[in-house]
């Protein structure tokens, strides 16, 4: 068994709403640039407690984060811009002493 134990959480993309094809009603499909953060943290718990029930502590929890960029036409001239948005977390723990 290992002194120190990583975990890595994957975030899910929050929902949102968007009509369906010719305006006929809603649906929902992933936001690219929102992270589920109400799952994520479930998880983050979830991996927390399976870390201390197999004896470990952890000792740090850092997000993991995906660089995007989109881009545009303006009155024939070009924007682009740039964001993160989270898609996990890594858990770091270190087994407990006895």
């Amino acid at each position: 068994m290992s002194e120190y134990k990583s975990v890595w959480v994957r975030a899910g993309r929050l929902k949102k709403e968007e009509k369906k094809l010719l305006g006929r009603g809603m649906k929902l499909v992933d936001d690219p640039q929102q992270a589920d953060l109400l799952d994520l943290s479930a998880q983050i718990e979830t991996a927390c407690n399976r870390l201390h029930e197999e004896g470990y502590d952890v000792i740090s929890i850092l997000p993991s984060v995906s660089g995007h960029s989109e881009k545009g036409v303006v009155n024939q001239g070009g924007y682009g811009f740039g964001y993160s948005v989270t898609d996990g977390a890594v858990i770091t723990a270190r087994r407990r002493a006895h």
